[in-house]
């Protein structure tokens, strides 16, 4: 079939990129706009739904295509929920830096943390306090520009200046910058918890703005480090990987024994509905099960490889607890799956990188961004 083609399913790719794109610059363009709050539970219930639009649309395409769409609307899905909570903390941040009085408080009260806990800030487990010190000297310039300005944009092009010093500038190529930036983020995160530590044992009274301005401050920088990311898979072309016939299902028998997973990373447990985070079952169809109920649970059994490509696969387990059925599949590291079971019930299985060290990025998503 024509649109079975990875060809055709990359050319496809190629205009949906350019179309979420546009569709994002209509919804959102920025995420500092003033726009409303109700405007911004649209764009959400939007970013929702519009997932399980698209599956209903592609019912019976090939499931090449099925998958290519699937992966990059939730490529787009995840940066527009990103960019309405950070619109909707710009919008109360805004607030704070209206007010003279909190903004006075607040530079007092950091100044005066950043000085009794420079040591803290700066230290580190490999020894190097210039490796450290940069995010600290990120935050203080940034607490420089307190009471000096009240406009955002100010405080997060400081930011985007420093992460474009420290991340983007030194890269060489894309290994390198998954490296730099998750070196950065783990540290940013570490100083910016440092400091609520010690606004919280001092029992400052600016903590709820300082409580704002890290919210703010951490989901900028994985917003900007993640959409760099992605748009750099996107330049690489996203070459598909070869898939079944469309009449299997998207996902690649057992190629190998079974090897024991790794025990830092993985512990079995009894109940059938218990995954690592790295594992996800999202129901993303309408059918005769109850909204917010199903039976089917996911449990993940361990590793296998392709003993053909060297590709690392992960065996999951599928257990409908009402009909007594279980399914075995294995199924690709870092890639996601579309499931159709006999009821009409479709399910996507998440599977992202498995972490191998405290090296590997990680971009977070917050709960309350899902």
């Amino acid at each position: 079939m024509l649109m079975a083609l990875p060809e055709v399913c990359q050319l496809f790719k190629c205009y949906d990129v350019q179309m979420y794109k546009g569709i994002e610059d209509v919804l959102l363009d920025d995420f500092l706009e003033d726009v409303s709050i109700q405007y911004l539970k649209s764009v959400r219930l939007f970013s929702k739904k519009l997932k399980l639009w698209l599956l209903n649309a592609l019912e019976g395409f090939p499931a090449r295509l099925q998958i290519s769409k699937l992966k990059e609307v939730t490529v787009f899905v995840k940066r527009l929920r990103r960019k309405t909570y950070l619109s909707n903390m710009a919008k109360t941040m805004r607030m704070v830096l209206e007010n003279r009085r909190r903004v006075s408080l607040l530079k007092s009260d950091l100044q005066g943390i950043m000085g009794v806990s420079q040591g803290a800030l700066t230290r580190t487990r490999r020894g190097s306090e210039d490796l450290e010190s940069m995010e600290v000297k990120c935050l203080s310039s940034l607490i420089s520009l307190l009471g000096t300005s009240t406009d955002l944009h100010v405080f997060l092009n400081c930011l985007s200046s420093n992460l474009q010093t420290f991340v983007f500038q030194p890269s060489r190529s894309k290994e390198e910058f998954i490296r730099l930036a998750a070196g950065f983020q783990l540290r940013w995160n570490f100083v910016l918890t440092t400091v609520s530590k010690a606004m919280t044992l001092r029992h400052r009274n600016s903590f709820g703005s300082w409580h704002l301005f890290h919210l703010l401050l951490l989901e900028y920088v994985t917003h900007i480090l993640q959409s760099c990311l992605e748009e750099e898979v996107e330049n690489d072309g996203g070459n598909l990987k070869e898939m079944p016939p469309d009449d299997q299902s998207p996902v690649q028998p057992d190629q190998a024994p079974c090897q024991p997973p790794d025990s830092s990373l993985f512990q079995e447990d009894e109940s059938p509905c218990m995954a690592p985070p790295w594992v996800v079952l999202e129901h993303v169809s309408q059918s005769q099960c109850p909204v917010g109920v199903s039976s089917v649970a996911l449990r993940v059994l361990g590793f296998l490889v392709d003993t053909a490509t060297g590709n690392k696969l992960v065996q999951v387990l599928l257990e409908d607890t009402a009909t007594k059925s279980t399914v075995k599949l294995s199924l690709p590291v870092g890639q996601e799956a579309l499931i159709t079971l006999n009821d009409g019930q479709k399910f996507v299985i998440h599977i992202s990188d498995v972490p191998q060290s405290s090296e590997n990025i990680h971009f977070r998503e917050s709960s309350a961004n899902k």
